[in-house]
């Protein structure tokens, strides 16, 4: 359990690490996957949304009905944007402003530490798959 500010704080920069990390291996893990030079497709897709490009991996990943990423991941996966603005938006808000502060923070901090949680062990798998594929397409 998240007991102080300090440990938010410290809890909220993590989260937030973990999507803009998956986001980036995503987009190298497509990149990576698609024909053509990996360079090339990487510039073309930086500027895609997470939401465009964990739909374009997905339909790339299972073309082959042998994924790399299972369709759990890909649920969570097209949850993080929602997750990560909260994050970047509402997270302290909803208890700083409230009268019963206390009793918003544990609630928010039971939020925080369950989207952690979630976020840092995909964050583990995407990684590996990022590493895989790279490996396994001769692109490193």
């Amino acid at each position: 359990m998240i007991k102080d500010l300090q440990e938010f704080h410290h809890y909220v920069g993590k989260t937030i690490m973990f999507c803009q990390c998956i986001e980036h291996d995503i987009k190298w893990i497509y990149a990576g996957m698609h024909n053509g030079d990996f360079y090339k497709n990487y510039e073309r897709i930086t500027k895609w949304t997470l939401g465009t490009t964990v739909s374009k991996l997905e339909a790339l990943d299972n073309c082959d009905n042998d994924p790399y990423l299972h369709k759990e991941d890909y649920a969570l996966l097209k949850q993080i944007t929602n997750i990560r603005n909260y994050w970047v938006h509402n997270a302290y808000v909803d208890f700083v402003y409230e009268k019963s502060n206390e009793k918003a923070f544990n609630k928010v901090s039971k939020r925080l530490e369950n989207d952690h949680n979630r976020l840092e062990k995909i964050h583990k798998s995407v990684e590996k798959v990022r590493l895989d594929v790279l490996k396994d397409y001769g692109r490193i």
